[in-house]
């Protein structure tokens, strides 16, 4: 099946939508999630509601160039597999494994026509913006449900996320584009925030030095009525000089 426009959805969005099914299937804390158990779930968390599931493996024949297809029949979802793919993915095949998460990004996200993921690929249009392609949407969403973010994180690279996991390589590369995004995202938000922070420092007014009450005498020193008390000791603001003051009222030069 070609590809086709769908309501514009960021990446991010779309990796929260992936994690909230995680959550929804149990899975979120799996290091290696179970596609296939997944899949045979009597219902399926979508953006319109809990909807129900049925997974249907269909002869590679039936198929023909469609590994996976997703139709909608009133409240009931079909996720319809080939036979192969189904066995290929329970041998731990990464593309087969992101078949199933392709289908589960069609069935939480695009309800409507049917939608597949072909054997050779799924055919793209030039004026479709990735952000309202159904068939970009599901390839985001797929290592989204499958990569372990806490684990991925401590991975080098496409290969071993690729290994990790289970998925194919394609999508082990998506994953680290968008975590790669994620994380120049964040940056740029604390630059923001520190050059705003720096801005307002700059922007505020000054606060000024609270008035200085002097003493009704003048200074020993140089005469001028210029004496404030600082700490237990008192000094001239004029001559800079400090004093011992004594209890009888004479003033002492320190």
């Amino acid at each position: 099946m070609s590809d086709y426009p769908v309501k514009p959805r960021q990446d991010q969005e779309i990796k929260q939508l992936a994690n909230r099914l995680r959550e929804f299937f149990g899975v979120s804390h799996e290091r290696r999630i179970d596609v296939i158990q997944c899949a045979q779930r009597r219902s399926i968390w979508t953006v319109k509601g809990e909807r129900e599931l049925r997974l249907e493996l269909k002869p590679d024949e039936e198929m023909g160039p469609d590994d996976g297809l997703t139709t909608y029949v009133e409240n009931t979802i079909i996720i319809a597999i080939k036979r192969s793919v189904r066995y290929a993915a329970y041998l731990g095949d990464g593309r087969a494994r992101n078949t199933f998460g392709h289908e589960f990004g069609h069935a939480v996200m695009h309800d409507g026509a049917p939608k597949s993921r072909r054997t050779l690929g799924n055919k793209k249009y030039k004026f479709i913006s990735p952000f309202e392609s159904a068939e970009h949407r599901a390839k985001v969403f797929a290592p989204a449900f499958l990569i372990n973010d806490e684990i991925a994180e401590r991975l080098n690279g496409a290969e071993e996320i690729s290994v990790e996991f289970g998925i194919s390589f394609e999508s082990a590369r998506i994953y680290l584009e968008q975590l790669n995004k994620r994380r120049t995202r964040g940056k740029s938000v604390e630059n923001i925030r520190r050059m705003a922070d720096e801005v307002r420092t700059i922007l505020s007014p000054r606060k000024t030095a609270p008035a200085i009450t002097f003493l009704a005498e003048p200074c020993s020193a140089c005469g001028h009525p210029t004496v404030f008390p600082i700490g237990h000791k008192f000094m001239c603001q004029t001559c800079d000089t400090v004093f011992d003051r004594f209890q009888d009222g004479d003033i002492v030069d320190f």
